[in-house]
C-alpha cells in the first residue's frame, strides 16, 4: 500500500467497542424455543486506512458464526455480504439483523492516509545561520501536517545526522529532500551567502569559572553566591562553568584539572572571574564583583547556532570583532546541566545547613573541551575590525551524558588568557551576537 494513515501515526488512539446486545430479552428466547437469545458483530478492525476493506463476523451468544446468514448493515444501509470498503473517510455504525434478532452497533473509523510529502524551506541562507527544514505530509482529504520529526533529510544525497536541522560552514547551492516510510519529498535546492555583516558593539557579557568538588564542604559558598548571581542577572548575561576536581569526584576530568593548573588552583573553593580575577571572599557579600562586568556593551562577541538529534551534534561558533584584537583565541566548552549527587555542606546558613545535601543539583559541569582549554589562536587576519570568524564543529555526545542537558559555552581570550567576552546556548539552540 503506497499510503499511510496519519492518524495512527501521531495520535494515540483509546478505543472500546460494545459489541452485543439483543432486540429480545432472555425470557422470550427470541421465540426461537431455547435457540440464540443475542448476536453480536465483530468488525476485522476498528480503524482502517482509507481504501482498505473491513469485514464482519457475526455470531450468536451460543458462539455459533451466522455471518453467512445474518444481513450486515452500515450506517442502517444494507451491504452485499460481510465486506465494505468505505467511500469517504468518517466514522461509521455496523449493526446486523439475524432471524428477529439485532445487534448493538459499533464503530468502525475509516481514517484520513498521506498521499504524498513536501520538503520546505526559505530559499536563501547566510553562513552563520542555521537551516530549519520542515517536512510537510498531505492527506486524501487535502489537510496538511507536520512530519518533520519523524522524517530523515538528505542533503547532496547524504542523510542529515541532525535530521532537518542544518548546519553549513561552506556557501554554494545543495539539494535537499526528505523521506518519510516509502514517501520521498520534492527536492529543495538552498543557497548559502556569506552576505552577513560584522556588528561593532556587543552586549558584554562575565565569565565565572568555578573550582568545585562534591566532597569540599565550603563549596557551597560559592555556590550560594552564584544562585545570587543569577538572581541579580535577570538577563542572563552571567556564564558559569564548574570544574569539578580531587578526591575522587565522579565530575572530574582532564580539561578541568588543566585549567586549574594553568591557573594554579591550590585549593577549594576557588572562583575566578573572566580568567583575570579571584572572586573575592566571601563571595556572596561580592556579588557585585561578577555583575558589574556584565553591563554595557564592547567591541567583540559570539553567536552560537547549534543542530542535534540523538547523540549527533554540530555547532558553529562566530567570533565577531567591532575594532582589532590582535592575539586573540577562541575557547569552546561544552557543559552538563541537572547531574545529581550528595554535597558535601559545612555552612548552617547555605541549603538549610544539611550536611550531606542530598542529591544536591550540580549545573554548568565541564564535560568536554572542544579547544584548548585556554583558547586555540584565531588568524590575524580574522581579528581584524568589520571581521567575522566561523569555526564548526561536529561532535558524537558520549552515552553517559544526558543530550538534553548541555550546554555550549565560548568565549574570546586576549593573549594574556583573559575573557573579553564569552556566550551560551543550549545544544540544540541558537544564540546571536
Amino acid at each position: 500500500m503506497k499510503v499511510k494513515n496519519l492518524s495512527k501515526i501521531f495520535l494515540f488512539i483509546l478505543s472500546a467497542a460494545v459489541f452485543s446486545c439483543s432486540s429480545s430479552s432472555d425470557e422470550d428466547n427470541g421465540g426461537n424455543n431455547g435457540g440464540p437469545t443475542s448476536i453480536t458483530v465483530t468488525p476485522s478492525a476498528e480503524y482502517v486506512d482509507f481504501g482498505n476493506t473491513v469485514s464482519f463476523t457475526v455470531k450468536t451468544n451460543q458462539n455459533t458464526d451466522v455471518t453467512s446468514e445474518a444481513t450486515i448493515l452500515v450506517n442502517n444501509q444494507s451491504i452485499e455480504g460481510n465486506s465494505f470498503t468505505a467511500s469517504a473517510t468518517g466514522e461509521y455504525t455496523i449493526t446486523a439483523e439475524y432471524r428477529n434478532l439485532t445487534s448493538s452497533g459499533v464503530s468502525v473509523t475509516v481514517l484520513p492516509v498521506i498521499v504524498s510529502i513536501d520538503i520546505q524551506s526559505e530559499d536563501t541562507y547566510n553562513i552563520g545561520e542555521r537551516i530549519d527544514f520542515q517536512v510537510i505530509a498531505s492527506d486524501n482529504n487535502g489537510n496538511t501536517i507536520n512530519i518533520t520529526s519523524g522524517s530523515k533529510v538528505f542533503v547532496n544525497g547524504a542523510e542529515s545526522l541532525t535530521g532537518a536541522r542544518i548546519i553549513t560552514n561552506t556557501t554554494g547551492s545543495f539539494d535537499a529532500y526528505a523521506t518519510f516510510e516509502e514517501f520521498t519529498s520534492n527536492t529543495k535546492t538552498v543557497t548559502v551567502e556569506d552576505n552577513a555583516s560584522t556588528p561593532m558593539t556587543y552586549t558584554r557579557k562575565a565569565l565565572i569559572e568555578d573550582y568545585t568538588g562534591d566532597w569540599c564542604g565550603y563549596c557551597t559558598r560559592v555556590s550560594h553566591a552564584i544562585d545570587l548571581v543569577k538572581d541579580n542577572d535577570p538577563l542572563d548575561k552571567v556564564v558559569v562553568v564548574a570544574a569539578h576536581l580531587y578526591n575522587g569526584d565522579p565530575y572530574q576530568n582532564s580539561f578541568g584539572v588543566q585549567l586549574a593548573n594553568a591557573f594554579n588552583v591550590t585549593g577549594l573553593p576557588t572562583a575566578y572571574i573572566n580568567r583575570a580575577d579571584e572572586w573575592n571572599f566571601p563571595e556572596p557579600s561580592n556579588v557585585s564583583q561578577v555583575t558589574n562586568l556584565a553591563t554595557g556593551t564592547t567591541n567583540n562577541g559570539l553567536a552560537i547556532i547549534s543542530a542535534s538529534k540523538d547523540n549527533n551534534l554540530s555547532f558553529m561558533v562566530s567570533a565577531g570583532f567591532g575594532q582589532n584584537q590582535n592575539g586573540a583565541k577562541l575557547v569552546v566548552l561544552l557543559l552538563e546541566n541537572g547531574l545529581r549527587r550528595d554535597q558535601t555542606n559545612y555552612y548552617p546558613e547555605y541549603y538549610g545547613g544539611a550536611d550531606p545535601i542530598v542529591n544536591f543539583e550540580h549545573n554548568h559541569v565541564l564535560r568536554h573541551s572542544f579547544t584548548n582549554v585556554l583558547g586555540n589562536a584565531i588568524p590575524g587576519n580574522e581579528t581584524q575590525a568589520n571581521n567575522t570568524y566561523r569555526q564548526y564543529f561536529d561532535y558524537v555526545i558520549p552515552t553517559n551524558l544526558n543530550a538534553n542537558a548541555l550546554e555550549i559555552v565560548a568565549m574570546i581570550v586576549n593573549s594574556n588568557n583573559q575573557v573579553l567576552n564569552v556566550n551560551k546556548v543550549n545544544v540544540g539552540q541558537n544564540i546571536g551576537f
